[in-house]
């Protein structure tokens, strides 16, 4: 009796739950920082570690119109921006957004983000045998660190 209790509930537990693949990446560290009136962009910062190689080829968020992978590289000794169509990671990697030059931008912010909101992202992404698969995670919303400056005769201004 208490074996067939045990095996319902497992059945129950295993069909409301959403298994990864043994091969699926892992979003870890995701954040946003908190959006001050009127900001159309927001940049996320997460890790995204895989097992298997794959090409992460975009990102969206019901909260932003789309998400763009950007890298940030020198070039002729200039920073170049460029927008990344998809992006290959080797297996075994951990690659982090938000540092070295690449991140994923949120445009066209749909409403403000306020700190302890939870912004969903779905990632969609290929495997080598093209095989496409879509990762769901949320990126929690945090303090802003004073990040740009307003500098007066005598003093700094932020925009909070």
């Amino acid at each position: 009796m208490l074996n067939k209790i045990v095996c319902t509930l497992t059945l129950v537990l295993l069909s409301n739950a959403v298994l990864a693949g043994p091969f699926d990446p892992i979003v870890s560290k995701a954040w946003v920082g908190e959006s001050v009136p009127k900001q159309a962009t927001a940049t996320i910062q997460l890790n995204l570690t895989t097992v298997k190689a794959i090409t992460l080829l975009a990102a969206s968020s019901p909260l932003a119109e789309k998400i763009e992978i950007h890298n940030l590289m020198k070039y002729k000794g200039e920073m170049k921006l460029r927008v990344v169509p998809s992006l290959h990671i080797p297996e075994h990697r951990t690659t982090t957004f938000g540092s070295n030059g690449l991140f994923l931008m949120m445009t066209g912010l749909k409403q403000p983000l306020k700190i302890g909101d939870q912004v969903p992202l779905n990632l969609q992404y290929a495997f080598p045998d093209k095989q496409i698969k879509t990762i769901s995670a949320t990126a929690e919303v945090r303090k802003m660190e004073l990040s740009y400056k307003h500098y007066g005769p005598k003093e700094v201004y932020d925009h909070h």
